[in-house]
């Protein structure tokens, strides 16, 4: 009984420091950091035809105003 009871504290402790992972986000093989970096240009070339059409055309108010938000958060989150 005292072996069970010792296993289990063994195990919640084992899992308790165990470090949480987390999923590392990639488009088309490309890691986040590297498709950060990118230009438009490049970026648009790793897109489908109908996204690589509406970048050819330009992009209205509200998915410029989603980009812009974006990058300033992801300069926020660089910066700090």
């Amino acid at each position: 009984m005292a072996d069970v009871e010792v296993s289990d504290v063994a195990v919640a402790a084992a899992a308790q420091s165990k470090k949480r992972t987390f999923r590392k986000f990639a488009y088309r093989g490309i890691d986040l950091d590297a498709l950060l970096d990118m230009s438009t240009d490049e970026l648009v070339k790793l897109f489908t035809p109908r996204i690589r059409r509406r970048f050819g055309r330009g992009l209205k108010r509200k998915p410029m105003a989603l980009i812009k938000k974006l990058r300033k958060a992801v300069y926020f989150r660089v910066i700090f």
